[in-house]
């Protein structure tokens, strides 16, 4: 049964994955777009933390972690957004769905294994600028779509019963298509330039966890994970093109002109992250975690000719924990259920008009134990706020909305009876 239910979510995940659009933020215009993967449910509803070490789910922060499981765990996660943004002369209101990632863990005694793909970062906007001047008025429009997704591969081995390492391998892999488009009143035709950039490169994450039992029932954790800087290579294919505009809006091409091919490749940044917790083993737990991302060197050749914004380091911060009320109880459910909060604040390293987009946000959210109650439904929510409307910006309101199935089994079993 359970080999059905993987094949079955496979061919979802393979159908959406490349066709969706997963993310409406003007601030995806820059770089690679917006980091779209940030945890599974159960990471992201106490605030995004990936310290935790966990016999049952998946924890795909750190490789580290996949030495912990005790069961084979299968997990795809999805969600929706919610996202109002507003500006000092207008507001609008999108909204996403998306699948976010399918995963596999396999416990080996000592060592773990998982395999699985997600969405990296996400591309998606639709920007408009209108320039008046004495003789005429110029229009501008630019569209893009599209973004990087992630293929990997890790393992861990458990030196001692506190402390295990792990490593990822991952490779990424996408298409961005951007779209950039200008009209001048009293001008019969417009200009645009119609971008195809095809990204793959290859990187490894390292992750190590440690926990100690102290005062007998209180359990010490400390993580640590970091992912060195590399190379995404990508090929170009650009169009030039003279346009005019139909009755119905549409834009129809008068004559176009293809670019040659530009291939090329750019650093993306390391990051680093350690993080520190304490609990009591199935009943709660309590944890910080802060990341440090170093500054991405992207060029124009992939964000275009903008002159307006600036890459520096970035930060990010988590705050958050989870409690059980008993994971045993047999008369009462809810008694079983992991209730989970947090807090994050992290500075993107996005600077634009010379003001850095911020992100902050509050997340809450719970497992639902099903089937053998190991397997359960994980949901988080988040609300949150990116960016500023100062200096002609766009402030982000959003509220997100994750779920994720994990089905949990044990694997290869020697049967005593055929």
């Amino acid at each position: 049964m359970i080999k059905k239910i993987t094949t079955y979510i496979v061919a979802l995940y393979s159908v959406f994955s490349f066709a969706q659009q997963s993310t409406s933020s003007p601030y995806s215009l820059f770089g690679i777009g917006e980091n779209k993967f940030k945890g599974t449910p159960e990471q992201r509803a106490m605030g995004g933390l990936g310290i935790l070490p966990d016999s049952i789910h998946l924890n795909l922060l750190n490789p580290a972690s996949y030495s912990t499981l005790k069961l084979t765990a299968i997990s795809v996660g999805g969600g929706t957004t919610f996202n109002k943004m507003t500006s000092n002369e207008d507001k609008t209101s999108t909204q996403r769905t998306s699948l976010d990632y399918l995963a596999i863990g396999i416990p080996m005694g000592k060592f773990g294994a998982a395999f699985g793909l997600n969405p990296q970062t996400a591309v998606g906007y639709q920007n408009e600028s209108i320039i008046v001047n004495e003789n005429n008025t110029s229009v501008s429009r630019y569209i893009g779509e599209g973004g990087a997704n992630r293929v990997f591969a890790g393992g861990a081995y458990q030196i001692t019963s506190d402390f295990s390492v792990g490593m990822d391998l991952n490779y990424y892999f996408g298409t961005i298509s951007t779209e950039s488009k200008m009209y001048t009143s009293g001008v019969q035709y417009g200009s645009g330039i119609f971008n195809e950039l095809e990204l793959n490169g290859f990187n490894l994450n390292f992750g190590a966890m440690f926990k100690k039992r102290i005062k007998g029932k209180y359990e010490f954790y400390t993580s640590a994970s970091y992912s060195p800087s590399y190379k995404l290579s990508y090929t170009k294919n650009s169009t030039l093109a003279t346009l005019t505009q139909a009755s119905n809006g549409m834009d129809v091409y008068v004559d176009s002109n293809e670019l040659p091919k530009e291939k090329e490749s750019f650093e993306m940044p390391d990051k680093f992250s350690v993080g520190t917790g304490i609990g009591q083993l199935r009943k709660w737990f309590v944890g910080t975690e802060i990341s440090f991302i170093g500054k991405s060197e992207i060029n124009t050749s992939i964000s275009g000719s903008f002159s307006n914004f600036e890459n520096k380091n970035a930060t990010r911060l988590s705050l958050g924990g989870y409690y059980i009320p008993k994971y045993n109880s047999f008369t009462n459910y809810f008694q079983r259920v992991t209730y989970r909060a947090g807090l994050k604040y992290e500075n993107t390293g996005l600077t634009v008009n010379n003001k850095a987009i911020n992100d902050m946000g509050v997340s809450a959210g719970f497992g639902l134990p099903i089937g053998n109650g190991f397997s359960d439904l994980g949901f988080a929510f988040e609300y949150g706020k990116r960016g500023t409307k100062s200096a002609g910006l766009v402030q982000e309101n959003y509220f997100n909305i994750n779920i994720s199935l994990t089905i949990t089994d044990r694997w290869f079993r020697k049967y005593l009876y055929d």
